[in-house]
């Protein structure tokens, strides 16, 4: 039998024990006890097992109880406290799982099923947050909501919180089929929520139409875009087609049809960029502002950085090259990033949404940057590999349009705080641009195929765009 020590004598740490032990022949355990950073709890029993002391001393009850596995069981647990257990316990080559944080946990299905090995997210992003579930509950309930990029990393998990909520309908878009397809599969067999997966390429201002004029949206949340930095750069038309046009489809589309909040996901590129991506993002906000003013509609763009694990992010690269054997790659050694968990992200989204009035450029809080070559060090280590002898990491060198270090998205001296004290709106000055003729004659530019003159119409419409020079 395995020697198990389980961190987290809350509610998570009793419903661990209470299905380890009615069926413990199947997960063989010898149950030592539980450790809790909540002196108060210390000495006391939980269905005969007691809670031996603090996880800080986590070293000293591995080698007294001669533990072969840890379980940490709660879903409150910070980072740091995190990372210092699994270093801990990686040292004394104990197993060690963990149960997701409360905003992926899935409260209806087997906490013991739901255990999984630690993930660099989880070392890296695992601060709890606090959001105004009420408030955010009566902005959603019963409403009629669409999501663009519904089969995406940030649109799938809005997607997975607004049916906690419980809207009237919950529209998603996408032009991906296959990933579509099994977050309605998800969605159904966990939330009894009435979902309607729809294929759509949101270029097509003529289905978004009929959609719209189908369904009738309350809500729309505006996930869809092109991101990937470099490939932006060699395809500067489909940037513009599908983050500045489509965008502008479904502004122009959502006042026609007299939607309450349109809530336009953005990103920290948009600060004074120095790429296409960046570029067509910030047009897209600018598009925003100007409708938002003649508008019933509610319109607001929400900013923020990378967030961990999402599709085309460093982490899902890194995690391929070490399960091929392969060194990791680095542009700069000095290269650093904001980084947020995609749950979080999600959650700050939904109250933007909620507290946005009309006209906000939100920010959110991304903490404190970290460095890129940090990230891929602790990533060979979560794969029990070595550094210099298993794996190494090249230097490759900064590629078109990326930046050393990411601007912090608001200055704290120029922003409005809000309710959250992670979420700001943002004060950026007014740009004198013609936005009707401006969009006129980009369209016609793309039409042409013309690269150059589609980056010099960019940088006209987008006066804060400059160039990254290497």
């Amino acid at each position: 039998m395995k020697n198990l020590i389980i961190v987290g004598a809350g509610s998570a740490g009793k419903h661990i024990i209470n299905e380890i032990l009615k069926n413990n022949t199947k997960f063989n355990y010898n149950i030592i006890g539980f450790l809790d950073a909540d002196k108060s709890k210390h000495h006391n029993i939980i269905k005969g097992y007691k809670v031996l002391g603090d996880h800080a001393n986590i070293k000293y009850f591995i080698k007294q109880h001669k533990i072969d596995e840890i379980i940490i069981a709660t879903t409150s647990i910070n980072h740091k406290d995190l990372g210092k257990i699994y270093t801990e316990v990686k040292k004394q080559g104990v197993n060690v799982k963990v149960l997701p944080s409360f905003e992926e946990l899935l409260l209806d299905k087997s906490f013991t099923k739901q255990l999984r090995k630690i993930r660099v997210e989880d070392l890296l992003g695992r601060e709890p947050i606090n959001i105004n579930s009420k408030d955010i509950h009566e902005y959603i309930n019963s409403k009629v909501v669409i999501v663009t990029g519904a089969a995406g990393s940030i649109g799938s998990e809005l997607c997975r919180q607004l049916v906690k909520y419980n809207p009237e309908k919950l529209v998603m878009l996408d032009i991906n089929e296959n990933d579509l397809y099994f977050l309605e599969l998800y969605l159904k067999r966990h939330y009894k929520i009435k979902v309607y997966p729809e294929i759509c390429n949101i270029r097509e201002k003529g289905k978004l139409n009929y959609l719209f004029k189908k369904y009738q949206p309350d809500l729309v949340f505006h996930a869809a875009a092109h991101k990937h930095v470099p490939l932006m750069e060699n395809n500067i038309g489909e940037a513009i087609k599908n983050n500045v046009f489509a965008t502008r489809n479904l502004i122009e589309i959502s006042d026609k049809y007299i939607v309450e909040k349109f809530v336009f996901i953005s990103t920290d590129k948009a600060v004074n960029p120095t790429n296409i991506m960046g570029a067509t993002k910030r047009l897209a906000e600018l598009i925003l502002e100007d409708k938002n003013k003649s508008s019933h509609t509610k319109y607001m763009a929400v900013r923020f950085g990378n967030v961990l694990g999402s599709n085309g992010s460093v982490i899902p690269l890194f995690k391929s090259l070490l399960k091929e054997g392969k060194d990791l790659t680095v542009t700069h050694k000095e290269v650093t990033r904001y980084f947020m968990t995609i749950p979080e992200a999600a959650q700050l989204v939904l109250e933007a949404g909620y507290i946005g009035k009309g006209g906000e450029v939100f920010v959110l809080d991304m903490g404190k940057p970290i460095k890129i070559i940090d990230l891929a060090k602790r990533m060979i280590e979560l794969s029990g590999l070595n550094l210099g002898e298993d794996v190494d990491i090249k230097i490759t060198g900064l590629r078109p349009g990326e930046k050393l270090y990411e601007e912090l998205l608001y200055d704290v001296d120029y922003c409005k705080e809000t309710q959250n004290e992670k979420i700001f709106i943002a004060d950026i000055r007014n740009e004198d641009i013609k936005i009707k003729s401006g969009l006129k004659n980009l369209k016609k530019i793309v039409e042409n195929f013309d690269r150059n003159k589609m980056k010099k119409k960019l940088k006209e419409l987008v006066p804060t765009y400059k160039e990254a020079n290497y």
